[in-house]
């Protein structure tokens, strides 16, 4: 009888032992796959500063603030006497004065008919749509003037 049950006995431990050192080994391949895949990604800047409150104050705002467009960049460089100039991604470059909104978060830039609003955070410019949009919330990438070395 002992020699009949270890018979039976021997192989279920056997198959019960393989197929838990697959289900382990495919555990710890699918978490190397996923590991090296997440190093692969490329790295992307999804930081996103929030507004600051009376940034013409708070913040260190004059420098060079850039947004990729296609193959080119667009930028604008901010002074503390009022001015910009501005490059569209063609490299051609346009120049005058801003004005701050009362809040001193935003400033308007006017360009002929076209009313510029932008929204001031530490290293960062959020076009806004409008005069009215709140400064509070979500930001996007397409919306980001980030700021470069300069």
């Amino acid at each position: 009888m002992r020699i009949a049950f270890a018979t039976i006995a021997a192989p279920l431990v056997l198959a019960l032992a393989a197929c838990g050192g697959n289900d382990a080994a495919d555990t710890a391949e699918a978490g190397t796959e996923t590991a090296a895949a997440d190093v692969n990604l490329p790295q992307v800047e999804t930081r996103f500063p929030s507004v600051a409150p009376d940034a013409r104050t708070s913040v260190n705002y004059a420098g060079t603030y850039a947004q990729p467009v296609g193959a080119g960049q667009r930028s604008v460089t901010l002074r503390t006497d009022g001015t910009y100039t501005m490059r569209d991604e063609n490299g051609v470059e346009t120049s005058g004065s801003y004005n701050w909104y009362s809040d001193n978060t935003r400033i308007l830039i006017k360009q002929g008919d076209h009313n510029m609003v932008y929204a001031i955070a530490n290293g960062a410019l959020y076009r806004m749509p409008d005069a009215n949009a709140p400064t509070t919330g979500t930001m996007t990438e397409e919306q980001t003037w980030r700021r470069t070395g300069s």
